[in-house]
């Protein structure tokens, strides 16, 4: 996993809901988490569990010229959480791994950086999880599956052992995929849907079992 280089300033990039979650996360690790960045304005005067928006990426760069500086992806969408990411990692600052300490993470499991792993959450031998990822709350990834980069598992999604979730693709709230089965890249699978046969790229499928219903713009 993604460890902070010495002496780094820690922040959370993005000042959200998810972000809140991230934060909590962090200090449950022992993390001392300096604040947040933000890019939105208007999110420039929060205080969140008792933290500041330290500034927006401008900012978080020119730290980063003086400092060791490190963040935990606090972004929701995946498409802006691999743009932040690619942007921080440009300018040398590091991406941090967030794992809750109830988490259960079998130690032969890969986890990328920059990865975000919540309350709850099993991942079982020889997973694979790519980077910028989010396992949501109490998600369930068996073994030899492959979570890909930017993907999200939400909350109490499961995965059967084997089966795959391409990049930037999102398993909706309680969905899942049976064992062997693949999901693509780009690819919204919709709340409680049972993915029971491989659904391709840049797609939206929705039931039980899951069928597509439409496409989705490819980013």
């Amino acid at each position: 996993m993604s460890r902070p280089p010495a002496a780094s300033s820690i922040f959370v990039y993005g000042a959200s809901g998810h972000g809140k979650v991230v934060a909590d996360i962090l200090r449950a690790q022992g993390v001392r988490v300096a604040g947040f960045i933000d890019d939105q304005p208007e999110n420039k005067q929060l205080a969140i569990l008792g933290l500041n928006v330290a500034g927006d990426g401008k900012w978080l760069v020119d730290q980063a010229r003086r400092q060791p500086v490190a963040i935990a992806l606090g972004i929701g969408s995946n498409a802006d959480r691999q743009r932040i990411a690619n942007y921080c990692v440009s300018a040398g600052v590091h991406l941090l791994t967030a794992v809750h300490p109830s988490a259960v993470i079998a130690p032969s499991a890969h986890i990328g950086a920059g990865v975000v792993i919540m309350a709850g959450v099993v991942v079982n031998p020889d997973a694979q999880i790519g980077t910028g990822a989010i396992l949501n709350t109490g998600t369930i990834v068996e073994h030899d599956c492959q979570v890909g980069e930017f993907a999200h598992l939400s909350p109490h999604a499961a995965m059967g052992g084997g089966a795959k979730i391409g990049s930037l693709s999102w398993l909706g709230m309680g969905a899942v995929i049976i064992h062997g089965v693949s999901v693509g890249t780009n690819t919204i699978i919709g709340a409680g849907a049972a993915v029971v046969r491989d659904i391709p790229d840049g797609v939206v499928a929705m039931g039980v079992p899951a069928r597509v219903s439409r496409s989705v713009a490819l980013p």
